[in-house]
């Protein structure tokens, strides 16, 4: 192409482009719910900013809060841990790689944030601190210690793979003494290694409450986790039914009955021929086994453990169990059919090496969790619910679950939800969220009274305006209704959403350096969610020091 026709060409190209940029809509073209063209206008291809517009509005971050604590000597990083020296700060693995990089805020510079400034406080109730009176009794008092005090953290993908959870555990078993990982599943729904493996043998089956629940499944009785496994098939017993008088006797109709029957009125039953009964068979016996291998790079209490209680029940026939140290044989029971709950107990005098449990039964009882604990302390459980919103409880068995609470010595339920209803959310559903979240909370209260609950609420979720990263617009709303009713049903309610700094603080933390958010603008990274874990356990000891300091 000759150079005049090039420069026609350029300019032809450029002057359609101006024409675009003046007469396309200022809010674009909508192609779908989920889809609207945008095309950028005169005023913004002018504008000169030297970085995007940073419209945050509140804290900002530094690296101390994402430095692990050094006597513990290890740290999270992207997808793992690593070991480091006691002398050593965070290393974070460099995320400038990740393919998921964004052109158009490729210049984004995070504000600083100064993380002594960032204190968060844990709200309370118009009752005060004597919300968290169960939980903090527990914790000065030697009796309750010595049964573990129980903290059960719920929450959605935020805290997979013990995120949050593990800090919160590390720090509460410093101060207050415990050991191990908490309550694990029979069978995890994804492979993660923290704060247990799990490794299955045999047909082991996970049956759920959520997402959904299987049509084979006819009870509702999951759980604390609100799951549980078994490796044989399901057995639902036939409903009794009346007995039924044999079809060839007749039956005398209403006007014969003042009447006296004669032997002719009555059919001689027919003997049916003789069918040799056939041999028996033989019942078919499932096997399958266990192994729990603590997290290798997790913290050194939790995979200390002293005892192991497992929860299990709905079975039919006896099943037998043999806990293992390898190939060393430490106990040897028995498991009785029962149709509803159960508790198996065995403490060791060190921690196996390599922990194993083998079953084998005509019918595998429904195993709901296993609680790997030390003998005194506290114990902080892990429960992620990827994609839930926290309205699953009022779903299951009260009396079962409360029997499972009172058995673990639940003292705290932490409630951290609200993430996977924004994107869902409107003004005019909002409402009904909020009503039914805080159902779950009225449920829990019904079947463990006394016990201390807190409300998490969500932290920023950005989605893409154009050429920016803006706070969901339906998310202040949910946080302010998310703290009402659990300020309303006498809960404690920590805000990580002002935690973060507010409105559009997601792209703060997703840009920072090192980063301390996924680039899904959703989801903390490991380092972000240790830096989550350590203001809200700032927040929540400080009031366990005002609750002591008033009681001298």
């Amino acid at each position: 192409m000759k150079p005049l026709a090039t420069l026609l060409f350029m300019i032809a190209v450029m002057g359609l482009l101006a024409i675009l940029m003046t007469i396309f809509p200022k809010e674009g073209i909508s192609v779908s719910k989920d889809l609207t063209l945008q095309f950028p206008r005169f005023s913004e291809w002018w504008r000169d900013d030297g970085l995007l517009q940073n419209t945050s509005s509140g804290n900002a971050f530094i690296p101390d809060l994402v430095e692990e604590d050094r006597q513990d000597g290890m740290v999270v990083v992207i997808d793992t841990v690593v070991n480091i020296q006691p002398t050593e700060t965070l290393q974070v693995s460099d995320m400038s790689g990740v393919p998921t990089f964004d052109s158009s805020v490729y210049n984004f510079k995070p504000r600083p944030i100064n993380v002594e400034e960032i204190r968060q406080p844990l709200e309370l109730p118009a009752s005060g601190i004597g919300c968290l009176r169960n939980l903090f009794d527990a914790l000065t008092n030697p009796n309750e210690l010595a049964k573990v005090v129980r903290i059960l953290h719920y929450g959605d993908s935020q805290i997979e793979a013990d995120r949050i959870s593990g800090y919160l555990r590390y720090k509460f078993q410093q101060q207050f003494g415990g050991s191990g990982p908490g309550l694990i599943p029979a069978k995890t729904a994804y492979d993660y290694k923290a704060p247990c493996e799990v490794i299955c043998t045999g047909n082991w089956q996970r049956y759920t409450i959520f997402p959904f629940i299987d049509t084979a499944v006819h009870h509702s009785k999951y759980g604390a986790l609100a799951a549980f496994g078994k490796f044989s098939p399901i057995v639902n017993l036939p409903p009794k039914e009346e007995p039924k008088l044999s079809p060839q006797i007749s039956q005398p109709s209403d006007s014969d009955s003042a009447a006296v029957a004669s032997a002719d009125s009555v059919a001689i039953p027919k003997i049916p021929d003789y069918v040799p009964p056939k041999p028996a068979v033989p019942e078919k016996i499932y096997h399958a086994s266990l192994d729990f291998v603590p997290f290798k790079y997790g913290y050194g209490n939790s995979k200390t453990i002293k005892r192991v209680r497992m929860f299990y029940g709905n079975h039919t026939k006896p099943c037998s169990v043999r806990v293992m140290d390898g190939e060393h044989i430490l106990y040897a029971d028995s498991l009785m059919p029962n149709d509803f709950y159960a508790v198996k107990t065995w403490n060791f005098a060190q921690t196996p090496e390599n922990f194993r449990m083998e079953f084998a039964g005509a019918d595998s009882p429904e195993f709901y969790a296993f609680a790997m604990d030390g003998l005194s302390g506290v114990a902080v459980d892990n429960v992620a619910l990827r994609g839930c919103s926290g309205t699953i409880f009022v779903k299951m068995n009260g009396v079962h679950l409360g029997s499972m609470y009172r058995d673990l010595n639940v003292k705290c339920i932490i409630l951290q939800f609200g993430g996977n209803a924004i994107p869902g959310l409107n003004e005019d559903n909002v409402g009904a969220f909020n009503n039914y979240f805080a159902a779950q909370i009225r449920f829990l209260r019904r079947i463990c009274p006394g016990v201390s609950i807190i409300v998490i609420g969500p932290a920023d979720m950005s989605i893409k305006v154009e050429d920016r990263y803006e706070t969901y617009p339906i998310l202040p709303t949910v946080v302010e209704l998310l703290k009402s009713a659990a300020l309303q049903n006498d809960c404690a309610y920590w805000d990580m959403y002002e935690a973060m700094g507010g409105l559009n603080t997601m792209p703060d933390w997703v840009f920072h350096d090192p980063p301390l958010a996924e680039k899904d603008f959703v989801h903390f990274n490991p380092a972000g969610a240790n830096a989550i874990a350590k203001m809200f356990y700032n927040a929540l000891i400080t009031r366990y020091n005002e609750y002591i300091a008033a009681r001298k």
